[in-house]
């Protein structure tokens, strides 16, 4: 399903140009490890580091050169190493409250060394206005598997919060069906709004992408807000 979701290839790329050939690597919320095992092949040393067990499990299984898995919260994670890059990528910083995002940047900010960059990825007010559709059905294949996604959106208005509702039905290549159900709420944030909880972390914004080829971010709202921001220095925050 992610694959219909994203360009791995381009976040590699847009990834790769952002560290130092060989360089250390952060990821906050890294999932089953997609990002990291194409950086890992590449020479970076690689961390990743997510608060689900099921996915640091699975990310291991796949095993991947260079890359160590860590089961923490973002927030809670501490390394004696600082890194090149650190990045929070696939809209992973929306899934948390609000009220978590500021010492997860606060947290990036420590682990980056000096001069390293960290990379982020929101979805912003107007790109989940742009493509809200209240019901929605769409038909996943891969390597002999077809999920049929059933998703239903729907605003919290008071809480700035966009409820997704899933089901999936899932095919294998034998034949068998399985059915899984799933919620998930996604803080809705402003641009500005992101801006101000950087600059309030002691981030500053070196530039802003509406996507990983680089484009520019889209007035009209749709596509996701990609960040690139430095540290600022002790006595400039």
């Amino acid at each position: 399903m992610r694959k219909d979701f994203r360009n791995v290839a381009a976040e590699t790329e847009f990834l790769v140009g952002h560290t130092p050939s060989g360089g250390r690597v952060l990821d906050l919320g890294c999932g089953t490890g997609t990002n990291l095992r194409e950086l890992g092949a590449r020479g970076f040393s690689c961390v990743g580091v997510d608060q689900s067990a099921r996915f640091i499990e699975y990310a291991q299984n796949l095993g991947g050169k260079n890359v160590d898995y860590v089961y923490d919260r973002a927030e809670n994670f501490t390394s004696e190493h600082r890194f090149d890059l650190v990045y929070s990528i696939f809209m992973t910083l929306n899934y948390l409250p609000r009220a978590e995002l500021r010492p997860v940047l606060r947290t990036m900010r420590d682990l980056v060394r000096p001069g390293g960059q960290i990379v982020l990825e929101f979805g912003h007010l107007l790109n989940f206005v742009e493509g809200y559709q209240q019901h929605t059905v769409a038909h996943h294949r891969g390597e002999g598997v077809l999920i049929t996604r059933l998703a239903r959106q729907s605003i919290i208005p008071h809480a700035g919060n966009w409820r997704n509702e899933e089901t999936l039905l899932v095919r294998e290549g034998d034949g068998t069906l399985s059915l899984y159900d799933n919620f998930f709420d996604q803080a809705v944030l402003t641009g500005p709004e992101v801006r101000g909880l950087l600059d309030d972390a002691g981030l500053s914004i070196t530039a802003e992408y509406g996507g990983f080829r680089k484009e520019p971010a889209p007035g009209h709202g749709r596509g996701p807000l990609v960040i690139v921001a430095t540290a600022r220095e002790a006595n400039d925050r």
